[in-house]
């Protein structure tokens, strides 16, 4: 068997096979998409102020306030967002989220305090943005690069969680209300 500067391996038995190089071409295609990131997921930046999250949210009638535990966060960095979600219509897409709150980072956990309706499936999502720019920041591929998590801490396979892993009915086991960002 013997092969050429190309790339071409040859022999007596079986008909030529052309095999590409790829390793050298990869390396500085996948830094790149590494590097570059992209992002979606925006929020209502002028929501909540620090601490409770409930406090820049009317209470409906029926709402109970709940809370829940934050961990996994790089402490002291950034800002926290969270959304609520009433159904899977637009989950986990923030913009059609019923609450977004913006909460400063203190800690490596927070608890945060939300407005809740017992006896009805809700989601919550947040993430944390270390970058300043109030989205969850994506790579080329679309993975996030900044810690994120889901309540009862549902993931997805390929992509996010589907709204019937990451839905709580109130009254909730205490596990469920604790959120570990990955």
């Amino acid at each position: 068997m013997s092969q050429d500067a190309i790339g071409r391996v040859s022999s007596r038995r079986a008909a030529s096979v052309w095999f590409v190089p790829l390793s050298g071409m990869l390396a500085p295609l996948l830094v790149w998409c590494v590097l570059v990131t992209a992002t979606t997921a925006s929020f209502d930046a002028g929501s909540a102020p620090a601490e409770s999250a409930a406090q820049g949210h009317e209470q409906e009638p029926g709402e109970i306030e709940v809370s829940f535990e934050i961990s996994g966060l790089r402490a002291d960095a950034g800002q926290l967002y969270v959304a609520v979600f009433g159904g899977a219509t637009g989950f986990p897409n923030t913009e059609r989220a019923e609450q977004t709150h913006q909460l400063k980072v203190q800690g490596d956990r927070m608890l945060i305090l939300l407005r809740l309706r017992p006896g009805e499936p809700q989601a919550v999502a947040v993430f944390q943005d270390l970058d300043g720019n109030s989205r969850l920041s994506k790579n080329l591929l679309g993975i996030p690069v900044e810690p994120y998590g889901f309540s009862r801490n549902a993931r997805g396979a390929l992509g996010p969680p589907k709204f019937d892993n990451a839905a709580i009915v109130l009254p909730a086991e205490a596990d469920e209300l604790s959120i570990r960002l990955k």
